[in-house]
């Protein structure tokens, strides 16, 4: 079979990056997109394996462990050895997982034009087709995600504990809530700025005062409510627990009233799974 360079290369790149979301979304870490996709041409770089004669597992098998190290930490940026190991285990695992359908489709189906070697697939379709492909697939990703947001909220608490100061806050859950982040990828719990003012830096407090002298040590980003929008600081503090435990998130402050019973509010997918 034909194996041409530039399908391999976007078909495995739209796959890498798939495999990636697919990790953050199960671990509910976030990840810049910007990281995503170079961690994902790294990967569609080493599916070149492909042309290779056919190899034996055991080369096969810690080149895939080495080269999905490589994508993760790209992807994740530099963490705990656990969490690393954790987050390369769910990408191994998503690819095997993969591998093991197509493998499976090529048993019982044998389709034209599909090709494995290697670990690595190759289909041999226009890139106009796997360009609509990854469009639609792009859309209907949203669509779900869009109708997820609609499941019930709940309520949770938040302890955030900054320069030997701790509160604790009605938070709630709401995965309509995407206040991001741009430069480091981490989710931002909008906080109340009566209810948090005790753990705030002096410059977010100066800022908020109406006296912003500080500014170039203020990182703002932009909160869209259902009334309004604005940028606001945000910070990262020592801890932040959520319900116990530990979540790897940015605290950002609104004067704006969040709610008469809620002292904050949240995207679940924060909140570790373990």
């Amino acid at each position: 079979m034909t194996v041409y360079i530039d399908v391999l290369i976007t078909l495995n790149l739209y796959i890498n990056f798939l495999l990636l979301r697919t990790t953050a979304l199960f671990l509910r870490r976030g990840i810049p997109q910007a990281k995503a996709i170079w961690a994902a041409i790294l990967g569609a770089l080493g599916s070149l394996i492909i042309l290779a004669p056919a190899l034996p597992f055991y080369i096969t098998v810690p080149y895939k462990i080495l080269l999905g190290a490589a994508i993760v930490l790209i992807a994740f940026g530099k963490q705990k050895l656990k969490d690393f190991l954790i987050c390369e285990l769910f990408f191994l695992l998503a690819g095997f997982l993969f591998g093991g359908i197509l493998t499976a489709i090529r048993t019982f189906f044998s389709p034209a034009g599909m090709l494995l070697n290697n670990g690595v697939c190759f289909f041999n379709i226009p890139i106009a087709a796997l360009v609509s492909f990854t469009a639609g697939a792009y859309f209907l990703m949203k669509l779900v995600k869009r109708l997820s947001e609609k499941r019930s909220r709940r309520i949770c608490t938040v302890k955030i504990t900054q320069n030997s100061a701790e509160i604790s806050l009605r938070g709630l859950c709401d995965t309509g809530c995407e206040v991001r982040d741009f430069f480091s990828g981490k989710a931002v719990i909008v906080c109340d700025f009566d209810k948090a003012a005790a753990v705030l830096p002096d410059e977010i407090l100066e800022y908020l005062s109406g006296n912003p002298q500080k500014l170039e040590k203020i990182r703002l980003v932009p909160c869209r409510t259902v009334s309004s929008s604005a940028l606001i600081p945000v910070f990262k503090a020592q801890k932040i627990f959520v319900d116990g435990k530990q979540a790897d998130a940015l605290v950002g402050v609104s004067k704006e009233r969040l709610g008469d019973d809620v002292d904050c509010i949240l995207n679940p997918n924060i909140i570790p799974i373990s």
